[in-house]
């Protein structure tokens, strides 16, 4: 008999196997225990779906809504699923049959995080409410403010702008508003090693919030915009330093000019034999993102980088799950973001660790969110970017 070489439609559902080797890794499977909070429950909701055997009900949607695409299930599926396809196509599928409130959550959310008046607004409101003296009050009528720190100084991202042949630093979205500290740090340590960079101001989103969340074609637009500044000649190379950015640029262009600033910064650092760092005594805990393989990152050298710190107790988490951040989970599934996050709160406090590291502004805000909730105090959340910056000497 001739052999058949049978090639599988990666994004038609039949290509699950239904093995289920997927969902001892999925976070949401782990937290609920329902077959429906699996992958492969999620490929079955999907399939019927698809064949108008389901309607798109709010249960339904919900279950699709609820992955957080760290697509672990992805490094494990032998068939080879493209898992975040399928889900991303999905949500876009059935966007319009969401309810009222999630597509207003959805589309509110990519304006106030993509239009620079209302980001500046927000920051100065941040700021404002952030000042001690409104500290025991601000969280209670500010819910949001559970997702930030207090901070007493307005962050300053200017940057000198240069004619030609700079390094470009996209802060991404999210990133701009609560971690606008990175940009000074990213710029203060090429500055050290005589290198000129600048903010890129006129590209706020790379396109992952919508795309992520069911509006393919208004992420694709702002993706398109991104990559084209980016490719201008004026910069050596754009480095970006919130990894879910890095993640979907790298996942849907190949062809650009751009780096994760976290791995740029890490070389430089690596071959800079001069770099000196001063003595630190803390306990301090670095969280490895989702999103760390595809952004490109080398989790290991960041860690071997810490080590060299004198003093300093570097710990990683001992669970290996998503913390629950990824795919508006915050805004949409607060509940899971919570559940699944947990082991790794209890691990910060079982373990004294006074600052968490991580480089995806979700994973941060989830942590900050967090601890909050569970009142542990003197816990920072940090990126290591920044962290790095003020230990270097």
């Amino acid at each position: 008999m001739e052999k058949v070489d049978i090639k599988y439609k990666i994004l038609d559902p039949d290509n699950c196997v239904m093995c289920g080797m997927c969902m001892s890794y999925c976070p949401t499977y782990k937290v609920n225990n329902n077959e429906s909070e699996s992958p492969r429950g999620r490929i079955s909701i999907i399939y019927a779906l698809n064949n108008k055997m389901l309607e798109p009900s709010k249960s339904a949607l919900s279950h699709i809504n609820s992955c957080t695409l760290c697509l672990a299930c992805e490094s494990v599926c032998p068939a080879n699923v493209n898992f975040y396809q399928l889900i991303t196509d999905a949500r876009n599928k059935y966007f319009k049959n969401q309810k009222y409130i999630f597509r207003t959550k959805t589309v509110l959310t990519s304006l106030l995080l993509r239009n620079k008046i209302l980001k500046k607004i927000i920051r100065s409101l941040i700021y404002t409410l952030n000042k001690k003296i409104l500290k025991n009050i601000n969280k209670m009528f500010f819910t949001f403010m559970n997702y930030t720190q207090l901070s007493n100084e307005l962050p300053n991202i200017d940057s000198l702008e240069f004619t030609n042949d700079y390094i470009g630093i996209f802060s991404g979205c999210g990133s701009s508003i609560f971690q606008t500290e990175v940009v000074n740090n990213c710029i203060t340590i090429l500055k050290k090693n005589n290198i000129n960079s600048s903010v890129i101001k006129n590209i706020e989103c790379c396109g992952s919030l919508d795309y992520n969340s069911g509006r393919i074609n208004k992420g694709q637009q702002y993706n398109r915009a991104a990559i084209k500044e980016f490719n201008k000649k004026k910069y050596q190379k754009v480095i970006g330093y919130a990894s879910g950015c890095s993640s979907f640029i790298n996942r849907n262009d190949q062809d650009v000019n751009y780096e994760d600033a976290t791995t740029y910064i890490l070389d430089i650092l690596e071959n800079n034999k001069n770099k000196n760092f001063r003595a630190t005594s803390k306990n301090i805990c670095v969280h490895k993102p989702c999103t760390t393989v595809s952004a490109a990152i080398n989790f290991t050298k960041l860690i071997d980088l810490l080590k060299t710190i004198p003093s300093l107790n570097v710990f990683t988490f001992d669970d290996h799950y998503c913390c629950g951040a990824g795919a508006q989970n915050l805004i949409h599934n607060k509940i899971n973001s919570l559940k699944i996050i947990d082991p790794k709160i209890e691990f910060i406090r079982s373990n004294n660790i006074e600052l968490v590291l991580t480089y995806n502004i979700g994973c941060s805000l989830n942590f900050i969110n967090s601890i909050n909730v569970n009142n542990i105090d003197k816990v920072e959340v940090m990126h290591p970017i920044s962290f790095l910056n003020n230990r270097l000497i």
